[in-house]
């Protein structure tokens, strides 16, 4: 039973989150100013310390590189296969191959590999992070495009590259690989603290903030519009993403970590995204909120499978 020692403390802080705005304690508005704090500043901290101190030889593993990859192709095929299959409109078929690879990796994927793995975990997801992100939003973005227009355009791929190579996350995964290759593994001591609060301040904020946005009365009705991508999000994506690391070896915390991350519901910046592209931004939204409910039984059984 130790997968739910492992996921009560995250629904705990999850339920207490939504328990704020429905007591009128502080208005959802809140939580969008806190996402903000998140994004630009403890996340990114928590990721420069991390990535600074792991070991970089794994990122001369070329099968890590390899699988995650092959992934992100894989997923939005199997996404659209089964959304052709329905019937769905344009539109929706756009978000169901958008939402296919995009976990929530920061504001659930970080704390459920931190409580589940310790630092292991979180160094091996720090080097993750490094190597997939770029590819995490330019395929993502590009093949949801593709399918809402029929083609890729190089002002949406300059766009795309534009919005990764500013996004915090990804500039502080930079920063932390440059330091480390530096061999510079640990920060002076007043450095290094700074850092190491604005991290810790993030775990508990995100399930907080995670919490504040779900609408749980509306389970029932979504449960028959967005099964389908709820399930390639949370069954389908981990385990092709493990059968990938059966075939392309890695470490064995490096697998652990990047299947349960890939376990993750869907990343709720794909509402943005779906909005700014002209897809059907109300069912991002749905298919974000029932995979978050949903992954409270999912990951337990991951954890299981993964032996963590």
């Amino acid at each position: 039973m130790n997968e739910l020692s492992i996921i009560a403390p995250m629904a705990v802080i999850i339920f207490l989150g939504w328990c704020f705005p429905r007591f009128g304690i502080l208005p959802r508005e809140t939580f969008q100013d806190i996402n903000k704090i998140l994004y630009w500043l403890a996340i990114p901290a928590l990721l420069i310390r991390l990535t600074a101190r792991a070991d970089l030889s794994t990122l001369g593993n070329w099968n890590l590189f390899f699988a995650i990859y092959a992934g992100y192709f894989i997923l939005p095929l199997i996404a659209w296969g089964a959304g052709r299959a329905a019937g769905e409109k344009r539109e929706r078929l756009a978000i169901s191959v958008l939402v296919s690879m995009r976990s929530n990796q920061v504001f659930m994927g970080i704390p459920v590999v931190s409580i589940a793995m310790g630092t292991p975990g979180l160094e091996a997801l720090s080097i993750y992070l490094a190597v997939s992100l770029v590819g995490y939003h330019i395929i993502s973005i590009s093949s949801s495009q593709l399918v809402l227009s029929g083609g890729v355009s190089p002002a949406s791929i300059k766009n795309s590259l534009i919005k990764v190579l500013t996004n915090p996350m990804v500039l502080a995964c930079f920063i932390g690989i440059f330091f480390s290759f530096k061999e510079i593994h640990v920060f002076p001591r007043p450095v290094d603290t700074t850092l190491k609060v604005l991290g810790d301040i993030g775990t508990g904020l995100a399930l907080l903030s995670i919490g504040a946005k779900l609408e749980v009365s509306a389970l029932p009705s979504l449960l028959k519009t967005t099964w389908r991508d709820s399930a390639v999000k949370l069954l389908v994506q981990p385990g092709v993403v493990w059968g990938l690391f059966l075939l392309l070896p890695v470490s064995p915390a490096m697998m652990k970590a990047v299947v349960l991350v890939s376990a993750m519901p869907v990343a709720v910046n794909s509402l943005v995204v779906a909005h700014g592209m002209g897809m059907d931004d109300r069912y991002a939204g749905e298919v974000i909120t029932l995979s978050t409910i949903l992954s409270v039984v999912t990951i337990p059984l991951w954890i299981r499978l993964l032996g963590l």
